[in-house]
């Protein structure tokens, strides 16, 4: 149970950076060292860290916690792109051996969201000047750290097990539907929703049919119609301003869009409405 107390020992940011983007281009840091602990969280992308002698493949959604002293660098391999944030941390009290479950990628699992919060957490008061800026950044800190000793309590590295996977899929596709639906006059790609889940466009397009029963591209369409049919009924908009609430270019692209689907355009769907005609 004592690595379970690592996040008790008053942890103090040294660094804390996080990419603001993917790198488009071979991302390679030189050989180094620190004086201090270093927490490692790839957001996107595919990236080798190589720890004094072990070559690590980190995986989106992975962390890795690299020792003080220890020599490494990161690459990302072929024509990779990574985005990585990054803590360096040491202890207040005294310095503690890192334990073995971190010297390993491990999953966030069901915490990655809340981990990727905390981390940009820890960015923006480590570099803010407000007042108590260095205090809420070693609490973002702290937290970090009692999450990922949750996701290795046996001091083991962890992956998410094949038992939970499903459960988790549906949770994550509940997340991702909620999303498409409250934001529908948003210019939002289902690219940027899977890395939002730290997913592969094709393998978030697979999750999101297997538990929706269609893709993510159709799903969105359905309900831009049914948001539009809805605005169509009540008489407030008219068909350019629907057409920007629904998340369309202009009133053309619904018109085309909305027959498609519907076999009437937005006009003749209202005009049926205020006549009563089904």
């Amino acid at each position: 149970m004592a690595e379970l107390q690592f996040w008790e020992r008053l942890p103090q940011v040294q660094l804390a950076v996080v990419m603001p983007r993917a790198s488009k281009r071979r991302l390679k840091h030189t050989e180094h060292t620190h004086s201090f602990h270093e927490l490692a969280f790839l957001l996107e992308g595919e990236c080798n860290w190589h720890v004094g002698s072990r070559l690590i493949r980190v995986h989106p959604g992975e962390l890795l916690l690299v020792p003080a002293g220890e020599k490494h660098y990161e690459i990302t391999p072929g024509r990779e792109q990574a985005r990585i944030g990054w803590i360096g941390f040491s202890f207040a009290d005294a310095d503690h051996p890192v334990p073995d479950f971190l010297r390993q990628p491990f999953s966030s699992g069901d915490y990655v969201h809340e981990l990727k919060r905390l981390f940009d957490a820890v960015c923006d008061e480590h570099q803010g000047e407000a007042a108590g800026h260095i205090e809420r950044a070693e609490l973002a800190l702290r937290e970090i750290l009692i999450l990922i000793c949750r996701l290795a309590p046996s001091g083991t590295a962890v992956k998410e097990k094949a038992a939970t996977q499903p459960v988790r899929g549906a949770q994550l596709v509940r997340s991702a539907a909620l999303t498409l639906t409250g934001n529908l006059a948003q210019p939002m790609r289902i690219r940027d929703l899977a890395n939002y889940h730290s997913l592969s466009a094709s393998h978030f397009a697979l999750l999101f049919r297997q538990h929706q029963g269609e893709t993510p591209r159709r799903f969105l369409q359905k309900a831009r119609i049914e948001r539009a049919k809805v605005l169509l009924s009540e008489d407030a908009l008219n068909v350019k301003e629907i057409a920007a609430a629904c998340g369309y270019v202009d009133a053309a692209h619904l018109c085309h869009a909305f027959k498609s689907a519907t076999g009437v355009t937005p006009k003749a769907f209202r005009q049926r409405r205020q006549t009563g005609a089904t």
